[in-house]
């Protein structure tokens, strides 16, 4: 289910222009500077309803503009080209699937899956558990579409019961919310656990690999003891939960912990490893999901160069290539991969904020 074409007018620095796509892979060639990260951004904007680069989205407007405009053209699940559009003003967003107006962004994000692989990518391995948490609830969202009313289910107990230990709240009134706290939390964490399990499965199957990566272990913790069911944990630690004034244990505390060797894997993989790893990563929840839901997952490959020499930028292509994926991928230097042909991808040059296919 890829995008077929883009119309985008008053954004960032690019001119207005109309584009079709390659279901399978598109490349854009230009210098830095020349506009190829804002075009990823329009594609994650109609995707996600916001941007990976400002909070604010009027601030993408083009200057001397008064709002900007996407426009694309999505192939939808039943086979018909479906219209997805926004329109942003400075007092003013307006999305529309279908040509009808929707209230909630995440109607974007549930039509279109998009994965982001930018100068960021390595957060993933190095940075703490939350960015962690959010790569497996992200995958979840989009396999299960009732994960997200799981997921605010336990946000929500867990909200209260924080609210009740902070107020200095008598240990009845605390444990009262110990049992749907605990019932939630555990069904959250199943799922999370039997969702890593299939990806790990993806991963080192094929994707690993595919990339000449040391072997990478990924091991799961739910947040709470392993020997103890998450209702025992509530109540036993009930006492220094009120001390530190918030519940301690639990989904939230999730992690998932990469290895390589039996040390941390941000130790054993250079730069340009942990960011093939991730790539396999990502690519094996576009996998995940492919198989779960039939749903085509989109990637946007921000500056492929950086930190890959030619070999492995040919390595990343080629697994990308062989993935149930629409791939964006931005290059300042295209030799590495100049022996892709017309019928494997399409090329695009963008110049001074003008994007143009390469024919």
């Amino acid at each position: 289910m890829p995008i077929h074409s883009l119309s985008l007018n008053r954004f960032r620095n690019l001119d207005a222009v109309e584009l079709d796509f390659s279901p399978r892979l598109n490349l854009l060639v230009g210098d830095n500077a020349a506009g190829k990260t804002s075009f990823l951004e329009a594609l994650y904007v109609l995707a996600r309803g916001r941007s990976f680069r400002s909070a604010q989205l009027d601030r993408l407007i083009q200057y001397g503009g008064d709002s900007f405009q996407l426009v694309a053209r999505w192939s939808g699940s039943d086979g018909r080209t479906v219209p997805v559009g926004i329109q942003k003003s400075a007092d003013k967003l307006i999305c529309r699937i279908d040509s009808s107006p929707i209230k909630r962004l995440s109607d974007l994000a549930t039509l279109i899956p998009v994965h982001w692989l930018g100068g960021n990518l390595h957060t993933l391995v190095e940075d703490g558990p939350a960015h962690r948490r959010q790569f497996l609830d992200w995958g979840m969202f989009h396999v299960k579409h009732d994960y997200i009313q799981l997921w605010k289910r336990f946000n929500k107990l867990l909200k209260q019961r924080n609210a009740a230990l902070r107020q200095g709240a008598a240990p009845g009134e605390i444990q009262a919310w110990n049992p749907d706290l605990a019932g939630v939390g555990e069904q959250l964490h199943q799922e999370r656990k039997a969702y890593l399990h299939r990806l790990t499965q993806i991963l080192d199957g094929t994707l690993s690999d595919a990339l000449h990566l040391p072997a990478v272990t990924i091991h799961y913790r739910k947040g709470w003891k392993d020997e103890l069911s998450y209702l025992e944990v509530l109540n036993r630690g009930l006492s220094t939960d009120r001390e530190s004034r918030f519940t301690r244990s639990g989904p939230q505390r999730a992690e998932m912990v990469f290895s390589c060797a039996g040390k941390p894997a941000s130790q054993c993989l250079s730069r340009g490893q942990q960011k093939l790893y991730i790539a396999a990563l990502q690519t094996a929840q576009s996998v995940l999901l492919y198989q779960a839901t039939g749903k085509q997952g989109i990637f946007l490959f921000d500056d492929l160069g950086s930190e890959l020499d030619a070999q492995n930028q040919r390595l990343c292509i080629a697994m990308l290539a062989e993935a149930p994926v629409q791939v964006f991928v931005t290059v300042i230097d295209s030799s590495s991969l100049s022996r892709l042909s017309r019928e494997q991808a399409k090329w695009f040059h963008v110049k001074h904020g003008t994007v143009a296919e390469v024919v």
